[in-house]
């Protein structure tokens, strides 16, 4: 085998650089259409998930509201309840004090 001289290396070099660009071009191409194929997947994905998302949105706006209501109504109750327990101890502390006043300040006549 004789060496290569110059000239022939040059067109290895071209061949080579050919064979690499149309390589090249060629994964560009690829990645282009995957990369479409798959924007594409994912567009489906988000159009299918948003309305499955709106419809859950919209069951838990009712189920909050009614939620809301039932806290309302049971703070309502509990205003009720607090105001009960708030005089029944005021008039157990007041009877109290009316019986220690009457223990200490009126003796009986004997």
């Amino acid at each position: 085998m004789s060496d290569p001289t110059n000239q022939e290396l040059k067109e290895l070099i071209l061949n080579l650089e050919k064979q690499i660009e149309k390589q090249i071009l060629s994964l560009d191409k690829k990645i282009d259409t995957n990369f479409l194929e798959l924007k594409a997947e994912i567009q489906w994905v988000e159009d299918s998930l948003g309305s499955e998302i709106k419809l859950a949105e919209e069951k838990l706006g009712g189920e909050i509201k009614r939620i809301d209501t039932r806290l309302d109504g049971i703070d309502k109750r509990l205003g009720n309840e607090e105001f009960v327990s708030r005089s029944a101890f005021v008039a157990i502390v007041v009877a109290m004090l009316g019986g220690l006043t009457k223990y200490l300040f009126f003796t009986p006549n004997l």
